[in-house]
């Protein structure tokens, strides 16, 4: 059970993600990265049901294709695991919009992340990329190992959406 990204592209992609998590406050929600993932694997993010829960996820490989949204916050090139609200400080730090996902009554969920070149069929929970550039130069010590654990839902507040 549990939020799961697949890579459909032909490169490695490094994602970042947000859920929910009533230990953070004012917004009760945590940002965690970075997960590399090789192309074609699927691979468990958050672990628990996904069922009823909103992820924010941001996604970049080395070719300049970016998968983000509207939701900014600021993350470190390096591993991280800290409340949506805290910022990093310092060389390394930058600041990217995360994408929503509204995970309806399914206890497992997978966001597919493609090239906007496939041209593939494009399901819900497609996320096709954007040309940007690349603004973290990660190594094999910026890689998160362990998926993050969902809480019980309390008192509720939501990342802002950026302009």
């Amino acid at each position: 059970m549990g939020f799961y990204v697949q890579n459909n592209t032909p490169n490695p992609i490094w994602v970042a993600v947000g859920y929910y998590d009533p230990n953070c406050s004012p917004t009760t929600y945590v940002k965690q990265g970075w997960y590399r993932i090789v192309p074609g694997r699927r691979s468990l993010i958050v672990s628990g049901s996904a069922a009823n829960q909103r992820f924010y996820f941001y996604g970049h490989d080395n070719f300049g294709n970016i998968w983000g949204g509207n939701f900014n916050t600021y993350i470190p090139d390096s591993v991280f695991k800290m409340c949506w609200v805290e910022r990093c400080q310092g060389t390394g730090c930058n600041r990217v919009g995360f994408d929503e996902r509204v995970v309806g009554n399914f206890q497992n969920y997978t966001v597919n992340f493609i090239n906007e070149n496939q041209g593939a069929s494009r399901a819900k929970n497609t996320v096709v990329s954007k040309k940007g550039t690349p603004r973290f130069k990660l190594g094999r010590f910026s890689i998160k190992k362990t998926p993050g654990k969902l809480g019980k839902l309390g008192r509720v507040v939501r990342p802002l959406r950026g302009r």
